[in-house]
């Protein structure tokens, strides 16, 4: 039985760096979920700051970091130097705070862009004052220790800052769920798991599943899943609004926490 979910969403610009349809697929958002972490990128808030100002709101504001929004030619986080990740943490900290009209040292959350955190990363959210972090994935393990990656529910690291994974598990095998995802056997609540139909079992129906076997559900989104922007991302649009309504519409409204009310 799901006892909380913390749903989130990656407020970034689409794959090819266009916003068309992002804040109407905010507006979606903030209809469907009564209350989640909205991790903004630094463009976002400098270019659709009153999506984010409307955001705050209702819901949780967190940093997302995605380097090549400040020059970079890669978007890995985790490769740069702890002063240069301070340096973009920070002023994306500092922007969204100004445009969500709160304190910086009220925006405690924080995830990084494609999962790309580092324990340098860890030790950077620290010492700014951070309480949380979302970015650990267990499909994302290039920068952690496995130690880490392969946490399933929520905890506490060494330094106090507090780890909220991506939820997880392995159903079993010979079930319609494990044979979608054979021969890989991790499920992940993200959207791509959500959108995605394989051998007989839809998204929505896996992801149902993960929901009911876990104790707290953390998954994400991005604006572009709720918009049909992207024409080769299979069941995007309507019917991943559709979807994301009816995997919540069993959830209690009280049920649904930011990150931050999790630590």
């Amino acid at each position: 039985m799901t006892e909380w979910v913390a749903f989130s969403v990656d407020l970034e610009p689409n794959k090819d760096d266009t916003l068309d349809g992002v804040a109407e697929a905010m507006d979606w958002f903030d209809d469907v979920v009564p209350r989640g972490t909205v991790y903004a990128t630094h463009r976002i808030a400098t270019e659709l700051p009153e999506v984010v100002a409307d955001l705050a709101a209702d819901h949780e504001i967190g940093v997302h970091v995605h380097p090549r929004e400040f020059g970079h030619e890669h978007d890995q986080l985790a490769e740069l130097d702890a002063d240069r990740q301070r340096e973009l943490i920070r002023r994306t900290r500092s922007t969204l705070a100004e445009v969500a009209s709160v304190d910086k040292r009220e925006v405690t959350a924080f995830r990084a862009g494609r999962h790309s955190a580092s324990e340098t990363t860890f030790e950077v959210l620290q010492e700014l004052g951070f309480e949380v972090d979302a970015s650990i994935n267990v499909r994302y393990t290039n920068y952690l220790p496995e130690s880490l990656t392969a946490r399933q529910n929520p905890f506490t690291l060494d330094s106090g800052l507090f780890e909220l994974p991506t939820t997880y598990a392995r159903p079993p095998l010979l079930s319609l769920v494990g044979l979608r995802l054979f021969p890989n056997r991790e499920l992940t609540a993200t959207a791509n798991a959500l959108r995605s139909d394989r051998r007989g079992c839809s998204g929505l129906r896996a992801l149902s599943w993960l929901r009911a076997e876990s104790n707290g559900f953390s998954m994400y989104m991005h604006p572009y899943d709720a918009t049909t922007h992207h024409a080769d991302l299979e069941n995007a649009g309507s019917e991943f609004r559709n979807r994301v309504e009816r995997l919540l519409d069993p959830v209690a409204p009280a049920a649904f926490v930011t990150a931050s009310e999790l630590c």
